[in-house]
């Protein structure tokens, strides 16, 4: 029957049994209207009801006596052949905790979404949520165990990601929801996707900023750019980045174990901050761009480490020009030459801004110093 038949057939059936029909085969025929050709007819159901509870009955007598194998074929019987009866939803939730009891994962795991998509109204809805989230915690602590490095991971990061995402589509409301949104974000960090981990604790900070894993979440993205900055990055946006992250651990969870430790990293923040910018002045001092030098010696000089302050403000009174001393000859009067004029050792010497501690330099945005940070110098 082609698809287009479909909808008529349904019409049909409703109206030939509007009033005869109980109130739970609406139920049945209502999680199998994507499919009505396979919708039996009031009398066949009738029939097939008693059929499917006595093999029910059978499974469950076999699952009692530890028969799980016959219980498993009884079930399977019943989901093949007496799909719309109510026996149908038990015999599926049965069959996917079989099979996770065996310790098929991925098949489990199907069996459920199985089951979700087709009883959403069964009382065993959330339970097998619940079952599915079990299964794929099971298969990322599976994953994460794994230490034999030339053998592949038992269960691939696009698998398990799909579950994750499954489990957050099949209940968007339940308190599965952010610990899957959690478990997606930590995939993606073991993985070394930084970016992705990012995005995904910041989607779960900014869907469930209540939960019990948020301030971790939130912790987690600064921890992630510190990692990267002590990796050897020198974009100062790591440095933004994980700073905003740990000042908003601070202020929205200041009462969580994770916001002593969010101060001690804001801490290490400024030093390597610091550090930064005094070997970014060095370079450019060293390539002869002194505009430059100075910019970044002025934001090193008003840093919290006292010895790298100390230092920067050396730089800064090294490029003021001396003043002159009362009492002495000009230089022009010592060398001979005319006023205004510059002797051969003046002429090659570069211009150098003054610069007080007192006094910035400030130059249009366009003209500051670069976003990335420049290597420091090699050592000699």
């Amino acid at each position: 029957m082609t698809r287009s038949y479909l909808p008529i057939l349904f019409l049909v059936y409703s109206f030939l049994f509007p009033f005869s029909a109980t109130q739970s085969d609406a139920k049945i025929l209502d999680y199998f209207k994507r499919d009505l050709s396979k919708v039996p007819t009031k009398e066949k159901l009738k029939t097939q009801e008693p059929l499917a509870k006595r093999k029910l009955d059978q499974a469950l007598t076999y699952e009692k006596k530890g028969l799980d194998a016959k219980a498993a074929t009884q079930y399977q019987y019943i989901i093949k052949n007496y799909p719309f009866t109510s026996s149908a939803p038990t015999s599926q939730y049965k069959l996917a905790e079989h099979l996770m009891k065996k310790g098929k994962l991925k098949k489990s795991f199907e069996a459920f979404q199985d089951f979700v998509d087709k009883y959403k109204s069964s009382s065993l809805y959330i339970k097998a949520i619940q079952a599915q989230y079990k299964i794929a915690r099971s298969a990322q602590e599976r994953n994460t165990n794994h230490k034999i490095f030339f053998l592949p991971k038992k269960f691939q990061q696009s698998v398990l990601l799909e579950w994750f995402t499954s489990i957050i589509d099949n209940a968007p409301f339940s308190p599965l929801a952010p610990l899957a949104q959690f478990a997606i974000a930590e995939l993606y960090e073991n993985d070394d996707k930084p970016s992705q981990a990012i995005a995904a604790y910041q989607s779960m900070v900014d869907k469930h900023p209540n939960h019990s894993k948020s301030p971790e979440a939130q912790f987690r993205i600064g921890e992630i750019a510190r990692k990267k900055i002590e990796a050897g990055s020198r974009d100062h946006a790591n440095i933004v980045s994980a700073r905003n992250a740990m000042e908003d651990v601070i202020v929205a969870y200041e009462n969580s174990p994770r916001a002593k430790e969010a101060k001690i990293a804001l801490a290490r923040f400024d030093s390597i901050e610091a550090k930064q910018f005094y070997e970014t002045a060095v370079f450019y001092e060293k390539q002869n761009q002194l505009r430059s030098a100075v910019i970044y010696y002025e934001k090193a000089a008003k840093a919290k480490d006292p010895e790298i302050r100390k230092n920067a403000l050396k730089k800064l009174s090294s490029f003021q020009a001396p003043a002159p001393v009362r009492g002495t000859p000009k230089k022009n009067e010592l060398t001979g030459n005319k006023p205004g004029q510059l002797n051969p050792e003046q002429a090659t010497q570069p211009s150098v801004p003054s610069v007080t501690e007192k006094e910035e330099v400030t130059i249009p945005n366009d003209k500051k110093g670069p976003v990335i940070l420049p290597p420091p110098p090699a050592e000699n």
